[in-house]
């Protein structure tokens, strides 16, 4: 009994190690869930019906908009802080705000989608997306107001209880054989609705605490979204980096092609969030350190990331099989996957290490800046290939560059804080991925060789940098075996 109440305990762990292993343990669960949701989903729905599942996806991700920023606006303020110290009052009735703003959109949004003349199936997509959007922001506020007081356990919970409680239902949509998107999308919010119930048991002590001045509460909730609000445009500006392109592609070549390429942003979207859960851990720990502490982290962090993220394209020609034998309808995503693979790179290093430096120092406004830029440029791009010559492979290759050079940016700006060097580093990057991309397109499966042996040129070209951070992986690996080996022989 006492394990089960410790799941909604608001005790905090100590250190960024205990935190990390706890969010990757209830993580990692998560991943295999996304997993198979990745792969089951599209065996079981068929290419139309998947379609409009991926439309369900798409633009429910943009429901975020509705909050202008506040939640982000809580995190920044929040961060640092601990859980005994928050006003649960004032945070009870700026909760209460955001939930009223949150239902009054959506009454705005409903009005003017039954206005609009749409009908069919796509009208029942945009409809779930209103409701989906209702539950949805009010999950993520009161989720990030635990992130940012570093009880990150309990959003990673959430997080897990959410897609982990999917997979008995997709098993019987299996077992009954039920291939209606829309069963699989009620299913999906209702998995949301338990893990929104989950939070809301475990922040009791602020539904329980005694509601604050709500007018206290908008003129706060106005200073979050004023804070908040670049980092919410910094971060739908980057998804829309590739949302773009999914919606030019739904627009302009089809329902089917839409679904399609949507498979292969699928299996990389699973990777991003897994991987982008080291953010949500290290920001509230990051910035209790100092200056130099931090500069220390970021060049370790940054090191790493160099190192080791490409090594992620040696999965590209087992994943082409395995998928190729599975779901032999979607070959042509899994080309387009080959293309679209170094956005997993680019979007992890930007996620754990350049987003998360510059919220620290709140520097909303470049964060900002730049995914903007990023966004407009692969815009361009993006029309210019699907509209154009409705090609695409043409657009994917667009949205990578566009990343490419968002990152050098990004390390730019770091740069003049830190006075790490970054041009070699970027430049080996782009060409390690642009090697890929183009051994993965003409070559299919037997690009492992090629990649291998480019992977193998980049870590003899940067051997003074991976091979002390192999070894002191090695070592950290070693004393954490050890440790546990102790302390499982004194449980004994």
């Amino acid at each position: 009994m006492g394990d089960i109440l410790s799941i909604f305990s608001t005790k905090e762990n100590a250190g960024l190690t205990k935190n990390l292993a706890y969010a990757a343990t209830a993580q990692g669960m998560g991943f295999v869930s996304s997993i198979v949701m990745s792969l089951v989903i599209p065996k079981v729905l068929g290419l139309e019906n998947y379609a409009y599942w991926q439309m369900f996806t798409l633009y429910s991700s943009y429901t975020g908009f509705a909050a202008l920023g506040v939640n982000d606006g809580i995190y920044l303020r929040l961060g640092g802080m601990r859980y005994g110290e928050l006003d649960k009052s004032g945070l009870k009735a700026q909760l209460s705000v955001i939930g009223i703003s949150q239902v009054t959109v959506g009454a705005l949004c409903l009005a003017a989608l039954l206005a609009s003349g749409i009908s069919g199936d796509r009208l029942l997509v945009f409809l779930v997306v209103i409701a989906y959007g209702l539950l949805a922001n009010n999950f993520v506020c009161l989720g990030y107001v635990f992130q940012s007081v570093n009880l990150t356990q309990v959003s990673s919970l959430a997080s897990f209880f959410n897609k982990v409680l999917f997979l008995p239902l997709l098993a019987s949509f299996i077992v009954l054989d039920i291939d209606s998107y829309i069963s699989v999308v009620v299913a999906f919010i209702l998995c949301q609705l338990v893990a929104f119930a989950y939070l809301l048991v475990c922040a009791r002590d602020v539904i329980r605490a005694w509601c604050g001045s709500l007018s206290k509460a908008a003129r706060t909730c106005a200073a979050d979204i004023r804070a908040g609000a670049k980092v919410m445009v910094a971060y739908y500006a980057d998804s829309l980096v590739v949302g773009f392109t999914r919606m030019l592609t739904d627009w302009h070549l089809g329902l089917t092609v839409f679904g399609k390429l949507s498979f292969s942003f699928s299996l990389i979207n699973f990777a991003l969030n897994f991987i982008g859960q080291f953010a949500m851990v290290a920001f509230p720990v990051l910035k209790r350190l100092g200056e130099e502490g931090k500069r220390e982290k970021y060049l370790e962090i940054r090191s790493v990331l160099h190192c080791f993220l490409p090594a992620v394209y040696l999965g590209y020609a087992p994943v082409l099989l395995i998928l190729g034998w599975w779901l032999p309808e979607y070959r042509e995503s899994l080309a387009y996957l080959g293309l679209v693979l170094p956005v997993c790179v680019y979007s992890c290093k930007a996620n754990i290490l350049f987003n998360t430096y510059l919220k620290m120092s709140r520097d909303e406004g470049l964060l900002c800046a730049v995914n903007v830029a990023t966004m407009v440029a692969n815009a361009a791009l993006s029309a210019t290939a699907i509209l154009g010559t409705g090609s695409v492979g043409a657009a994917s290759v667009g949205i990578v560059a566009s990343l490419a050079a968002r990152d050098f940016a990004f390390e730019r700006i770091m740069a003049g804080r830190y006075g790490e060097p970054y041009v070699r580093d970027c430049v080996l990057e782009a060409v390690l991925s642009a090697a890929f991309m183009a051994a993965s397109w003409f070559l299919t499966a037997w690009s492992v060789l090629p990649v291998a042996a480019a992977l193998a040129a980049f870590w003899w070209v940067e051997r003074d940098q991976a091979a002390p951070l192999a070894r002191g992986l090695a070592v950290r690996l070693r004393r954490e075996r050890g440790s546990n080996n102790n302390m499982g022989r004194k449980s004994q």
